[in-house]
């Protein structure tokens, strides 16, 4: 028990026992603890670049790349993937990658391995960039990823790909697909009527949110280790909890849930160290009070990013379950 205290702990959790490892080669040689830094940084690259999902889907594929949002000089892009038919398919997933709001692109390898599949299996794929939280706050960046959505809804037919729309994203990039959904269906009824809002989820049968925080108070709680969530968060709100609760709220999808949202699946490894998994539990039992149709899938031994760095069956399985969810609710 103790042992497993000290291994869940800030400090082993966030790596920082590397920190007096590599000062202690530095002191004794610099040579070796430069060696000691190169081998520890090639090692984290080496897993990036390998990320992939455990199912191959059998065809390379292509993408197109397509700018969908200008903001002074800056372009936002996306990569619109087909499927091999070249069939506006199933529906379109508006794919949004993770990195606590402060990383990532859609280029990286375990985004081009999620949009291979999902398009080998029938579904055209929009895999989007948005700005960062180090010049940007949360609203700017939760505005690009509706944008993004709005680009499709605007533009399916001229560019071949099927007009309804799936939102699913991978952590940070989970929370902003729920966002989108929870703050344009949270309005009363006569505002879900206006014109604006129709068109914010024209087309949109469903949210797939891969171990997302919905509840963003909970990247700081004691059952978060994570040092990089709570740095991503707090850049991207300008402020931490104990200062301004009510900002971290506002912007915690979870407390925007209505009975109007659309279907949900939620997935979250029971190990998660970034991500706390209760976050999704009370993602999934909040739903069912509001009685909101919701899937619920967890790998019991799975942590943060389980799907591209485990190959056992669970996972596997958990990949076909998210597809047929996806067809599912595509077909009502």
């Amino acid at each position: 028990m103790k042992f497993k205290r000290i291994k869940n702990s800030w400090f082993i959790a966030n790596k920082h026992y590397l920190i007096p490892v590599f000062l202690f080669f530095t002191i004794i040689n610099f040579a070796v603890g430069l060696f000691f830094a190169v081998v520890a940084f090639s090692i984290w690259g080496v897993n990036k670049l390998r990320a992939r999902l455990p199912i191959d889907p059998g065809i390379e594929g292509k993408s197109e790349t397509i700018i969908y949002k200008t903001i002074g000089t800056t372009t936002l892009k996306m990569d619109l993937w087909r499927p091999p038919d070249n069939s506006p398919g199933t529906a379109t997933v508006v794919f949004a990658h993770g990195g606590g709001w402060v990383s990532g692109k859609r280029t990286q390898p375990n985004i081009v391995s999620w949009s291979r599949f999902l398009s080998s299996r029938g579904f055209s794929v929009a895999s989007v960039d948005y700005r960062f939280a180090y010049m940007n706050n949360m609203a700017e960046i939760i505005e690009d990823y509706s944008d993004s959505v709005n680009f499709i809804q605007n533009n399916a037919e001229r560019l071949g790909v099927n007009s309804k729309i799936i939102l699913m994203g991978l952590s940070a990039g989970g929370h902003l697909a729920l966002c989108h959904a929870a703050f344009n269906t949270c309005m009363s009824d006569e505002e879900s009527e206006s014109a604006l809002s129709q068109n914010l989820m024209k087309g949109v049968c469903g949210v797939v949110a891969y171990y997302a925080p919905t509840d963003l108070i909970d990247l700081f709680s004691s059952e978060d280790k994570s040092f990089f969530a709570r740095f991503g968060a707090g850049s991207a709100m300008k402020t931490l909890p104990r200062f301004d609760e009510d900002v971290y709220e506002k912007y915690s999808p979870i407390n925007s849930f209505s009975k109007k949202m659309p279907p949900v699946m939620a997935v979250h490894g029971h190990k998660d160290e970034v991500v706390p998994f209760h976050s999704s539990v009370k993602t999934i039992k909040r739903l069912k009070a509001l009685n909101v149709p919701c899937r619920f899938l967890i790998h019991k031994n799975g942590s943060h990013g389980f799907e591209t760095k485990m190959k056992d069956y669970r996972t596997t399985l958990i990949l076909e379950e998210t597809v047929r969810f996806m067809r599912k609710i595509a077909e009502k």
